[in-house]
């Protein structure tokens, strides 16, 4: 899967067309992700939100710099993603403001959502000397997420800086750049992570360890500013035990096998297996959720493992306890369906 995607990324990059500089960027960057993450799990990974988001750039790359635009548009956490905006607007959202100025910037932690399955992390920069931002094509941030008991939920750092915390709960991420304001100095900042296997523990006096401030400019060139920002992430934890609704399959003797599918408030999270070894991930690839209105709801990602001649997969569709569904049928094209009903 790796080795088909960096064949497909390198001939678009080298196709004779003219391709903004920004969108360049963002598509390096995107896979530069892609590559450095793959090499941090154990289980194979599919990287379908990335690529979209990628692709999504060459679409709207000059909108997402339009301020007017934006107002009306998602304030923040707007990927594209549907269970997101059902749990933003069911108010599956903490309030933060936990602000630190290093190295003349300001970064604060406006605004985050977890379960166990997404993790979302809005953030504000501003820059005291705005002429940093002169001619910038994207701003990231390498950050460290902290939970109170010491361990490490998540690392979003390059490969030149070590690993502190030993459980990869993180199966993929994404980030953006929603407001990029080069006048004031003003840059928005959000980060979406997903756990395909389900596992992200409860935040509780979790701190985010900011390192550095990367920014990237449409020249190509690269500035990286390294300091030391710590911010406090609210305690308050809004996924309640009846926000979770699990549900389990009826037919036993279905090929699919779900051994768990819990809707949290920003997905479902499901895991199956099959009595089959499979080379590889394209199987599984058009997964798709059908509720009990018809509505299709697809897969993400999905990691893939084997284990005592079984393939597990485990995965996360954009549906959520909000929708409260009764009955939903899980589909996976040319293998087979399963029904699965709350319990």
């Amino acid at each position: 899967m790796k080795n088909n995607f960096e064949k497909e990324f390198n001939q678009m990059m080298n196709e004779k067309k003219e391709i903004p500089v920004k969108v360049r960027q963002s598509l390096e960057q995107s896979y530069d992700i892609i590559r450095a993450k793959s090499k941090k799990k154990k289980v194979s990974l599919i990287w379908k939100r990335v690529a979209a988001a990628a692709c999504a750039l060459i679409v709207t790359g000059v909108v997402l710099t339009n301020e007017n635009v934006m107002a009306s548009i998602n304030e923040f956490f707007n990927f594209g993603d549907k269970g997101i905006e059902q749990a933003v607007n069911n108010g599956f959202i903490q309030e933060n403001n936990s602000s630190i100025t290093d190295k003349g910037i300001k970064i604060t932690l406006d605004k985050h959502f977890s379960d166990a399955n997404k993790l979302g992390l809005s953030f504000h920069l501003v820059f005291e000397d705005s002429s940093i931002l002169n001619n910038v094509g994207e701003v990231s941030m390498d950050y460290r997420l902290k939970n109170g008991d010491g361990e490490y939920i998540d690392e979003f750092i390059p490969d030149t800086k070590s690993l502190r915390g030993e459980n990869r709960y993180i199966s993929g991420a994404e980030n953006q750049n929603p407001i990029l304001d080069i006048k004031t100095g003003t840059i928005h900042y959000d980060v979406l992570s997903d756990s395909n296997e389900g596992l992200l523990p409860p935040l509780k006096d979790a701190v985010i360890e900011v390192e550095s401030v990367n920014v990237f400019y449409n020249t190509g060139e690269f500035k990286k500013i390294d300091g030391d920002w710590k911010l406090s992430v609210t305690n308050k934890n809004k996924e309640k035990t009846n926000s979770i609704i699990q549900y389990a399959m009826q037919d036993q003797s279905s090929v699919i096998q779900v051994s768990k599918a819990n809707a949290n408030p920003t997905s479902l999270n499901l895991t199956f297996s099959l009595d089959e070894i499979y080379e590889n991930e394209n199987p599984f690839v058009d997964m798709k959720i059908i509720d009990e209105d018809g509505n299709e709801y697809i897969a993400t990602g999905f990691s893939m493992t084997t284990k005592n001649k079984k393939t597990i997969i485990s995965t996360n569709f954009p549906i959520t306890s909000f929708n409260n569904s009764k009955k939903l049928k899980l589909i996976v094209e040319g293998i087979g369906e399963v029904e699965i009903l709350k319990k």
